[in-house]
């Protein structure tokens, strides 16, 4: 009797990182064999890290064949899945939370068709970026983070949902008093890794308006706009001579002194090294 094995999803996306109210990825890696998924009641998306060779059924039709690397899929909700690996494989699993679809816009999650296999170029560019920011240890910082999956999201609704979805218009802004609050909120937490929930509990809106209506108010995302105030703020630190680049960086959010470094030569066109030159 061949020996089956279960990938538990949760304990394995568990052993990966848990990240905030809105996405969990894991990398797994399993040797050949009968493998088993439990259903789960979440949208869960696969990115194959390596070419393998599987048989599984899909749509009770039973598929024979190979993966390769950078192939994406969408599981099946609350479905069983079972496949035959015939060699190696490593994927990796983002699991994305309810909050991701439903902030202020009904249970739209359920819409999402499953496939098995795509050549989703957007897709795939997506989980790549999102997978990068977790080896990394999230040197883009959490908002960064917050951001895309709630791109990845609406993606998903826009390209695979079954539901006959109207688009919403944003066309105006925050409210003032919206955008102030928020503003204000970043200001006062410039040092700490910033969330996409902070900015949508100040400002009364769903994630995905709220980056829509930031960027018609400020002609920039939630993101960009925290990385002109950190390096605006690094800035006026780097006056005083007797901090350090390192200590700035940590006063002003970014996640080290390579991590301030970049983000400043890009936004400020130079290096901290030659602004501070440039101060005399």
């Amino acid at each position: 009797m061949t020996e089956v094995h279960s990938i538990q999803q949760n304990s394995a996306l568990s052993s990966g990182k848990v990240l905030g109210p809105y996405v969990q990825i894991a990398e797994i890696e399993v040797p050949p064999g009968v493998w088993e998924i439990p259903a789960s009641s979440e949208v869960s998306l696969g990115l194959a890290l390596s070419d393998l060779s599987a048989t599984w059924f899909e749509s009770a039709t039973l598929r024979n064949g190979t993966v390769a690397a950078g192939n994406t899929s969408i599981c099946r909700v609350e479905e069983f899945r079972k496949f035959e690996m015939k060699s190696d494989a490593k994927f990796a699993l983002f699991s994305l939370q309810p909050e991701a679809f439903t902030q202020g816009e009904g249970n739209s999650s359920l819409g999402i068709q499953p496939s098995d296999l795509l050549e989703d170029s957007s897709l795939r560019a997506l989980l790549s970026v999102l997978l990068s920011e977790q080896q990394s240890r999230f040197e883009s910082g959490l908002l960064f983070l917050d951001s895309m999956t709630i791109t990845l999201a609406e993606y998903l609704k826009s390209r695979y949902s079954s539901m006959a979805l109207q688009a919403r218009s944003h066309k105006g802004g925050l409210a003032r008093s919206a955008l102030r609050r928020c503003i204000d909120y970043v200001d006062a937490h410039i040092d700490h890794d910033l969330r996409l929930e902070d900015l949508v509990r100040e400002s009364g809106v769903s994630a995905s308006h709220l980056i829509r209506s930031f960027r018609t108010s400020t002609g920039k995302t939630p993101y960009q706009f925290v990385l002109e105030r950190r390096v605006d703020r690094a800035k006026g630190l780097m006056r005083d001579s007797r901090l350090g680049l390192t200590e700035i960086a940590l006063a002003t959010g970014f996640a080290n002194q390579h991590h301030l470094s970049r983000v400043f030569r890009k936004t400020a066109g130079i290096t901290p090294s030659q602004f501070r030159l440039a101060l005399g």
